[in-house]
Formats: C-alpha cells, structure tokens, sequence
C-alpha cells in the first residue's frame, strides 16, 4: 500500500507547538515536583514515545483510522474487564495493569475508543427524538460502568464529558437537555452517591468544611492552597517552594502539581500555563468548525471537552473548589499511559482536521 504524502504545511503548527510547550512546562515543573529523580526520568522516557505515536499516527489515511473504531472500542473493554479481575490496586481503585517498571491504564484508551465509536454513530443522524440517543448510551454505558465500579469517579467523569461535548456539538434540542439535566439531578441521590466508595463520599462532604479535618480528610488540599497563595505574583523561584519542597502537599508529582508550579512561578506562572491551556483549546475548537464533516469535528470535540474538563477539575482540586478525584493535569502530572493518550488523541486530531477536505 502506497502512503499519501501530505505536505508539512499542511499540519496545524499552532497546535503542535502550544502541546509542546505545555509539555515542557510539564517537564520543567516534575523536575522540581518528583520526589525522586526516578520519577522524572519515567517521564521523559514517555515524552518521545508520546511524540512519535502522535507522528506515527500522520501516516494513516482519515478513513483508516475511523476503520478501527470498534476494534478498539472491543479491546478497551475486554482490557476493562482483565484490569479488575488482575490489575494492580492503587489508592483503593484497581485501575492499573503493573508491567513491572511501568504501569498502564486501560482508560486512558477507552477515551480514545470511545470518542471514535461515537463520532461514527452519532454522524450518521440528528438527535431529534429521545430514542435517538439508545444505541449512543448502549455503546458509552459499559464503559462508564466499567470505569466507575473499579472505582475511577475522576475517569467516569471525564469519559462522561466526552460524550456530553459530542452530544452538544451534534446538536441536542434545549428540551432533550431539560430531560437530561432532569435525569442527572434523579440519579445523583439515588444510584450514584449510593455507590460511592466511603473515602469517595468523604471527599465530597469535606469539601464544605476543610476545617473540619485539618489534619485529615482536608489535609491535602489546605496545604495546597496554602502554597499557590506563597507564591505571590512571581513565585519563590524554582526547586524553592516550602510547602511542596517540604512534604506538606501529598502527590505533588500527579495531582497537585499546579500547586508546585504556582508556589515557585507565582500568579504569573499559574495564569500562563492557564493561559496556554486556553489557545490550545481554543484551537482545537477552531479546527471543529474547520472540518466539513459531523463525524469529524464529533472526534475533535470528544477529545477537547475531555481535556479541558480534566484541566478545569485539577485546577479547581488544588484551589479547594472541587472534591479530590484523583484527575492529573494533562501533559504536566507524572503519568505514561496519560501522556501517550493525550498525544494519541491529538495526534488523531491533526490527521483529521489535515484530510478534513479528501473524500471519505
């Protein structure tokens, strides 16, 4: 098979250069944030393994890479299935395959699985009747409820954001909306607090009160607080944060570490970073609009709502504005499965908004 040779002009190079810059910020701040260099160097072996399979995916034709939409939406949940009968546990989810130096996360690829099985489905018709929505629910539903009993509540959610962005770029009618947010408010008291783990259900009451338990339950995120307000407007300076130097913020390398770049760079540095999240995702939506076909800008606003809710909810985690879920911020926090998805995604973001004009 001969490959399309596509001209290098025709990528988005505003893209690639905000996700390698927010990568680098990333790198730079785990330096400071690992507990140990280890860590570091875990992730910078990732780093170009990302970036070339964000590169090897260019090589696909968009056609081929909606071809295997469901041969991988069937191998994220038969790898779902195997992480909770033999994967590792870890902070009381059993979420991860342990492959010795490493670890996998099998969610990671049901995003992307995910977001391609639905881009094909939800292309091929309106949402115009409630009954519309069955055969997009049967496909999200066993993936979500794998998810969530492993318990994930951060990966259930951020699945769940996927697939409201791509039900509201395809267009739902305000009252299906009205039904949904009906349905929502019905199951949260009924099936999904019950449901809760214990630990899960005292992260979201503590929230009201981190006095409550200073030293316990609301420990993680006073002590982040505390260090974003250090740091002033400039920072401390690099390596030169007290409160995440000395221990006092608990994962400081995956879920607090916008804590460990606010203390050492200041509001100046926080608002960057937030800043450059920003022009990513504002371009991401700008190639949506750019592609001709439903599918396609499904795909792209599958992977957009997911990243910009997992930035919103980590940031809002470290501020004391939301419940600790355990979500990382995305090509900063320590974590291989995450960053090579992250690229994976993007990656398929590129190819497709590149081919938005060939043929189908």
């Amino acid at each position: 098979m001969t490959l399309p040779r596509v001209p290098v002009l025709a990528y988005d190079w505003v893209l690639i250069s905000l996700v390698l810059l927010i990568n680098l910020v990333g790198l730079v701040t785990l330096y400071s944030a690992a507990p140990s260099k280890a860590v570091w160097t875990q992730q910078v072996v990732a780093f170009p393994i990302a970036v070339a399979l964000g590169v090897l995916v260019q090589i696909l034709p968009r056609r081929q890479a909606f071809s295997w939409a469901f041969p991988l939406y069937g191998l994220s949940i038969g790898l779902l299935i195997l992480v909770l009968l033999v994967g590792r546990e870890i902070n009381g989810a059993k979420a991860w395959f342990d492959l010795g130096p490493a670890s996998f996360q099998p969610s990671e690829v049901a995003k992307i699985s995910l977001v391609l099985v639905l881009a094909r489905v939800l292309g091929l018709r309106p949402l115009e009747r409630l009954t519309d929505y069955l055969l997009p629910t049967i496909i999200a539903a066993p993936v979500l409820g794998l998810v969530f009993i492993q318990p994930d509540l951060g990966g259930t959610l951020v699945l769940l954001s996927g697939v409201l962005g791509m039900l509201f770029v395809r267009g739902m009618p305000m009252r299906h909306i009205a039904v949904g947010l009906a349905v929502a408010a019905a199951l949260m008291p009924t099936v999904v607090w019950p449901n809760l783990s214990p630990y899960q259900r005292e992260r979201v009451e503590i929230l009201f009160d981190l006095s409550k338990d200073p030293r316990g339950k609301g420990f993680q995120q006073i002590q982040s607080t505390i260090a974003i307000g250090s740091g002033g407007l400039t920072g401390k300076g690099f390596g030169a944060g007290t409160q995440t130097q000395l221990g006092f913020v608990p994962e400081r390398q995956t879920d607090f570490i916008f804590s460990v770049l606010a203390e050492e760079w200041g509001f100046v540095g926080a608002t960057g970073l937030l800043f450059l999240y920003g022009l990513l995702f504002f371009r991401l939506g700008r190639m949506a609009t750019e592609c001709v076909r439903m599918e396609d800008r499904l795909v792209i606003a599958g992977i957009l709502s997911m990243l910009a809710f997992q930035v919103a909810v980590n940031v809002a985690v470290t501020l004391g504005l939301a419940p600790v879920t355990g979500l990382t911020l995305p090509l900063v926090s320590k974590g291989g499965s995450s960053l090579l998805m992250v690229y994976l995604g993007l990656g398929l973001a590129l190819l497709i908004h590149r081919d938005r004009y060939r043929e189908a």
